[in-house]
């Protein structure tokens, strides 16, 4: 199948024209953001079930595709990143979306399933993997992203039926739409920034005035990030961020001596000076829940037995019933189930372990 560059409005425009409301778009993207805050869509590849179009988003606009991502149900795989790619470039969330790793997991495959390794079980079909690593911006593409680009949508119509067929056998296809569901939720929600500290890594070691400055810091290290358009680590790095909160002084050297670069130094010192301060003087906020307690170890060791039986009766993997985090969570506050253990998975799993507790 021969792809369609598409590189201005008119084109884009006519072949919208043409698509009816229920067509579902089968969709990737390649973006960077090596350098950014915000993702950099370099280019969108669209199947439309009879061909495939390869969109250059550094010629065409986020108002030539947004009526796409808004009047079809996109098919994608494992496309957490590209939803955000698809906001940033078009203002916007798509309004519904079909996720084909959510599919094979549902069905008994792994849930980090990649697509190179589904179409290969699924069809056998090798595909490559090379360009992978590109730069998507700079123009020309080369042959092999281009090869690399129409790979990565060509097979996936005959991939999501044959994912859909199965999901209808099993009786799983409503707890596909759910969990996609759950992903776009999940993908549009926006952190609070006065609870952007719990994104700090390490942040669960501080607690009482260090934890309230680094309560300060972090929203402040978040906007900067987004104003300028630069990786957070570009403003303050994670570990920066902890000796800051850490310390007890409010000198500028102290940033020499927690490495922080010159630029940083001149260009925010006083405003981190400031921050310093102000969080010295605020009250700590709750800190995260620490490590569990050994009868909190002795109930996981319950729990996730029985998560492996329910999973294996199933012919499921048990982290796609039950993470972690949320069995922890279930442990620590019964009278509180974590969101995903509502819907589907809560008479399998969350009901039985709930009997257990």
């Amino acid at each position: 199948m021969a792809y369609l560059w598409c590189d201005n409005s008119d084109d884009i425009s006519s072949w919208r024209s043409g698509l009816a409301a229920t067509t579902p778009l089968y969709l990737d993207t390649e973006f960077m953001r090596e350098r950014t805050f915000w993702p950099q869509l370099a280019l969108v590849q669209v199947h439309d079930g009879e061909q495939i179009r390869l969109i250059d988003t550094t010629k065409a606009s986020g108002s030539d595709l947004a009526p796409l991502f808004q009047q079809h149900t996109l098919v994608m795989h494992a496309c957490s990143e590209d939803l955000e790619a698809i906001a940033a470039f078009s203002g916007d969330y798509p309004a519904a979306i079909e996720d084909t790793q959510i599919a094979a997991a549902l069905t008994g495959e792994d849930m980090q399933l990649g697509y190179q390794r589904v179409v290969q079980m699924l069809l056998g079909v090798d595909l490559p993997k090379g360009a992978t690593r590109t730069n998507w911006l700079k123009r020309p593409l080369s042959q092999e992203q281009l090869l690399y680009a129409e790979d990565d949508v060509k097979y996936l119509p005959e991939v999501t039926d044959i994912l859909r067929g199965r999901l209808v056998n099993l009786g799983r296809e409503s707890w596909w739409r759910e969990e996609c569901e759950r992903l776009l939720a999940q993908a549009q929600a926006v952190t609070a920034p006065e609870k952007a500290w719990r994104n700090v890594k390490g942040a669960g070691l501080l607690q009482g005035q260090a934890l309230a400055v680094l309560a300060v810091l972090s929203p402040w290290r978040d906007r900067m990030a987004r104003e300028r358009d630069l990786p957070k680590g570009f403003v303050l790095k994670d570990a920066q961020l902890l000796d800051l909160a850490r310390s007890s002084r409010s000198d500028r050297g102290l940033f020499s001596e927690l490495g922080l670069h010159p630029k940083v130094v001149r260009r925010d010192g006083d405003t981190i000076l400031a921050l310093l301060e102000e969080g010295r003087l605020g009250t700590p906020p709750e800190p995260l829940p620490g490590p569990p307690d050994a009868h909190q170890k002795k109930l996981a060791k319950i729990l996730r037995k029985r998560v492996g039986e329910i999973a294996e009766s199933m012919n499921m993997k048990p982290d796609v019933l039950m993470r972690r985090r949320w069995l922890e969570s279930l442990i620590r506050h019964p009278d509180q189930v974590p969101e995903p253990l509502t819907g589907w998975r809560h008479d399998i799993v969350t009901r039985p372990l709930l009997e257990l507790l």
